[in-house]
């Protein structure tokens, strides 16, 4: 990474996985255009092909594909879904990072990306997996005994998440849990910094790690795994969740 964008010389790493720049590293073109999840399905296939007329010993081997929320909109990513479905590809793992965010805005500002996804690849024979939420927030949802952080998790559009993320723990207090007077009263014992401390569940390893291994175990469907992050995750008040981190 000290050579990013460097890699004339051979040492650097390239901002875009093409082949050109970089032969002996990437296999695939990609680029968040739509190109990754169909070659991505079609590799996945053209291996089971190859195990089934026993040209080659492919069983064990597994085709991932990392992409952005964001670019789902592209007519490509979601053209060959259904073939996957079909075919029962459980050697193809999809991983959409849901950050909310791409180049020109919000991907889903008044909607909901995650369900979006969930519905549309469960409607073409997918297995789904969704990480939302950091392990910080099992010990509140354990205590939600009506299911009133439920609801409120589950009222909030992306652009309100966003919203949480690009300002403080205070904001969040205020504005995500004050909403309802037993929500706020659910943390009333956390500081402002312990609030703000509640990841998404795409920053906990734990939780990554949990749905990476059901993914590689789950047998008669491709694998969709769909991770909630934040854009510029780290940066605190000077980027995390804006626009500028993009």
């Amino acid at each position: 990474l000290d050579s990013f964008r460097q890699e004339v010389d051979g040492h650097g790493l390239s901002s875009y996985p093409h082949p050109k720049l970089m032969p002996e590293f990437w296999q695939f073109p990609t680029v968040s255009m739509g190109l990754g999840p169909l070659m991505a399905i079609y590799q996945a296939r053209f291996l089971k092909y190859l195990q089934g007329r026993g040209l080659a010993e492919t069983s064990q081997r597994k085709v991932w594909a990392f992409m952005g929320d964001g670019e789902m909109d592209e007519p490509e990513s979601l053209g060959a879904i259904s073939l996957a479905g079909r075919e029962n590809l459980d050697n193809l793992i999809f991983v959409i990072n849901c950050n909310l965010q791409r180049l020109d805005g919000p991907v889903r500002g008044n909607g909901k990306i995650v369900q979006e996804l969930e519905s549309v690849f469960r409607g073409a024979g997918w297995n789904v997996i969704k990480v939302l939420w950091g392990g910080g927030w099992d010990k509140l949802l354990a205590k939600d005994k009506s299911g009133i952080l439920l609801k409120r998790m589950e009222e909030c559009v992306d652009g309100e998440y966003q919203d949480f993320k690009s300002k403080s723990g205070a904001y969040v207090r205020e504005h995500f849990f004050g909403k309802y007077d037993e929500l706020k009263a659910m943390v009333a014992d956390m500081s402002d910094d312990e609030i703000w401390g509640l990841t998404r569940g795409g920053h906990d390893p734990e939780k990554v790690f949990a749905a990476y291994a059901a993914a590689v175990k789950h047998a008669g469907q491709p694998t969709l795994i769909l991770p909630k992050t934040v854009k510029g995750y780290g940066m605190g008040e000077s980027g995390e969740g804006q626009m500028i981190s993009q």
